[in-house]
């Protein structure tokens, strides 16, 4: 039995295939013949598309079953119906062309809508990425299975002193929707030190700059290195305004460091008691929160210990478990065409 995950092409992120790697080398420790391949290309016109099409179809001709692990759900429609797992990380490509009549409409039927329609199977990260599928697709989407990430074992339970005078703050991406100029605004006038992980642009470090956050700029990281900066942290800050998981919420839990992060869904339901919720568009609630973690010890030792339990119920064998069961039903009808033939 071969499944082979596809992931997209290199230098468009790293989440995704943590999160897939970690699930194929659990599923391979099961007994099953796991395979991994890489799109070449990032599919910014048909001429690029059509040639990861043809990387994923001449894939399926070797495997039994093929996950496509997220961002180019297209690729579903180049494969065996039957053989089409496909995984939906978020909604944001939609999100953020609502206002470009042509280009929504391109992805929302080559990205969304027939990669649906077509796949097997659909998975989802959240119950938020589910109804926001389901509103931007219709019924045909009420087939997607909810099954959450797991943080990696690399992120494992480290306690640490909290340094109450200064302490490290650590901020997991840059993006727009990452928050980092509200965020920087919140901490202006805190002692700290502030970790960010991923690319500046100008405008960001001139903000950096003009309000004298002291920071440290990582990118290109290796998971092992992003894992010791959440050591090396007291506290992760996670303010995002949109997201379709929210992996720094789980991956902070399970080293033992408080989070501040966003009181929005899937942020909202992943932490639970397990982090302390702020409003993302408000540098006051933002800051009153920081300020909250750092100044009350008790507070801050109930959360890390309800970001332990919660840390739990997230472990990757878990998600492992859960897509084993989602491959069930394409596995037994490939089975059953095969004894037709």
């Amino acid at each position: 039995m071969t499944i082979t995950y596809i992931f997209r092409s290199a230098g468009t992120g790293h989440s995704i295939e943590e999160q897939f790697e970690a699930v194929c080398q659990a599923v391979g420790q099961l007994g099953y013949h796991t395979k991994r391949v890489q799109l070449p290309y990032i599919g910014r016109n048909w001429r690029t598309i059509w040639r990861n099409m043809k990387v994923a179809r001449k894939a399926a001709t070797e495997a039994d079953l093929v996950h496509i692990t997220g961002d180019v759900h297209y690729v579903a429609l180049a494969l065996p119906r039957q053989q089409a797992v496909l995984t939906i990380h978020d909604c944001v490509t939609l999100e953020k062309n609502r206002r470009r009549p042509l280009r929504f409409a391109f992805f929302w039927l080559f990205w969304y809508y027939l990669p649906v329609r077509w796949a097997a199977v659909i998975t989802v990260v959240s119950d938020k990425t589910r109804q926001e599928l389901i509103r931007y697709v219709g019924r045909v989407a009420q087939k997607a299975i909810v099954i959450p990430n797991g943080h990696h074992p690399l992120f494992a339970r480290q306690p640490a002193s909290f340094r109450t005078g200064r302490p490290v703050l650590l901020q997991l991406g840059t993006a727009p929707h990452k928050n980092l100029a509200r965020l920087a605004a919140a901490i202006e006038t805190i002692a700290c030190k502030l970790l960010i992980v991923g690319s500046l642009t100008q405008e960001q470090l001139a903000d950096l700059n003009r309000r004298q956050i002291q920071y440290e700029q990582y990118v290109d990281l290796e998971l092992s290195a992003v894992a010791d900066l959440y050591k090396r942290c007291d506290l992760v800050t996670f303010v995002s305004t949109y997201e379709g998981f929210g992996l720094p919420v789980l991956e902070a839990n399970a080293v033992g460091r408080t989070v501040v992060t966003s009181d929005l869904s899937p942020m909202r339901e992943l932490s639970g008691s397990a982090a302390h919720l702020v409003n993302p568009f408000d540098v006051a609630s933002i800051r009153a929160g920081i300020l909250r973690v750092v100044e009350d010890d008790r507070y801050r030792d109930v959360l890390i210990h309800a970001g332990y339990a919660n840390a739990r119920r997230y472990a990757i064998d878990t998600t492992t478990e859960a897509y084993l069961m989602a491959y069930r039903r394409p596995l037994r009808e490939k089975s059953l065409t095969s004894v037709a033939v």
